[in-house]
């Protein structure tokens, strides 16, 4: 798991905080989240009895919570689609947080983004309850999303073209509900200190602007050179003969972890066996102990296949995997992806079998036992004999 992406995902969801359609609107919350629990006095300055505010503002932030649930789950449903067409959706989250950043900076100006949609429901305020703070905090959450729009738009694009995406919603909603906690703790204070402060935080959604628009490029330079790797893959395929991709991914030169070129027809005259894996697929850890067990067997060289484009992290997450599970086979770097494109692997962990002409022969997916590669090799080896 990257911590600078989940740092970074949480330092948006601060922004969104600071955000014009949520910031000016903090005393007003506080005030419906006081209820009846507020007193002036002789001044005219408002005083909040702690205990209850922080307990109103704990399910407001509950409220919230439940919306960044909704959007996790529909991330989970449509993630075959967005596996699918990973690139070409970040091509166009790239662009559109381009935009939406030179909005924030003040660059251009789209009139949706600055609008909050109100929902009014009778949830009769002048007396809080817990359940009124709840709902309260589900409804406002709604009605932000438009205006706080491009940054939890990017944080629902790196969600959804990532492993484990809704640990990243966490981290926005954690950036996002943290400084709600914080006012609900020490209202008076945090009220007094915006008031106090309101111009400045103009320079706080420029900032989030360039990082928008820094998390676009990224998106669109890594996206566009998986995209071309692909179409000169598809070339080659196009003007060979049938099998013949095999054949030019057994000359293909990869990497492993440490640099050093890999060339899988290196080990011809041998059974090659790949194993597809993330660093972020538990059945994939639980398999690591078998698969290498069975690499013992002389018959067959194994490798590990990881692709940098599949973790968050990129190879920084596959470096510290390597590590932290002390993987003994070579792992190959499949940097432009072309052996996942190819053996079309959308699910972890998937084994392939090379055959000793360098024919890529059989695959089965899911965790195996050491019986279980030892069975998937034989019956590899016996098509090979018909």
């Amino acid at each position: 798991m990257d911590l600078k992406n989940l740092g970074g995902l949480f330092l948006e969801g601060l922004l969104s905080f600071f955000s014009p359609c949520v910031l000016p609107m903090i005393p007003l919350y506080m005030s419906y989240l006081a209820g009846d629990h507020k007193h002036s006095d002789e001044e005219g300055k408002v005083h909040y009895d702690k205990g209850k505010v922080f307990f109103s503002t704990f399910f407001f932030v509950l409220g919230i919570c439940l919306t960044f649930v909704i959007l996790s789950l529909s991330i989970d449903v449509l993630s075959g689609f967005l596996d699918r067409y990973s690139q070409i959706i970040s091509l166009i989250g790239g662009t559109l947080l381009i935009v939406f950043g030179l909005h924030e900076c003040g660059l251009i100006h789209i009139d949706l983004l600055n609008r909050e949609f109100k929902l009014k429901l009778p949830l009769g305020l002048e007396k809080m309850d817990f359940l009124k703070a709840f709902l309260l905090g589900f409804v406002f959450s709604l009605g932000w999303s438009p205006c706080i729009g491009p940054l939890l738009a990017n944080a629902l694009l790196v969600a959804a073209t990532s492993a484990n995406g809704y640990v990243y919603l966490i981290a926005y909603g954690l950036g996002l509900i943290v400084p709600f906690l914080i006012t609900g703790l020490f209202t008076e204070k945090v009220l007094d200190l915006i008031g106090r402060n309101k111009k400045k935080f103009r320079y706080v959604m420029i900032a989030a602007g360039v990082v928008l628009i820094l998390f676009g490029m990224n998106m669109i330079r890594t996206a566009s050179s998986q995209i071309l790797a692909m179409k000169d893959l598809n070339d080659h395929t196009a003007n060979s003969e049938e099998n013949d991709i095999g054949a030019y991914l057994i000359d293909y030169e990869f990497e492993d972890v440490s640099g050093n070129k890999v060339k899988l027809s290196d080990h011809k005259g041998k059974y090659v066996m790949l194993n597809f894996t993330t660093t972020w697929c538990t059945y994939c850890k639980v398999e690591i102990p078998e698969y290498q067990e069975f690499s013992k067997n002389e018959e067959v060289d194994c490798f590990y296949v990881m692709a940098p484009a599949n973790e968050t992290g990129g190879l920084k997450d596959i470096v510290d995997f390597v590590k932290e599970n002390d993987l003994q086979l070579p792992v190959v770097i499949d940097t432009e992806n072309v052996l996942f494109y190819y053996c079309g692997v959308n699910s972890y962990p998937t084994t392939y079998i090379i055959d000793p002409d360098g024919h890529f022969i059989l695959y089965t997916s899911g965790a195996m036992s050491v019986d279980g590669f030892e069975s998937f090799f034989q019956y590899a080896k016996d098509l090979k004999k018909d």
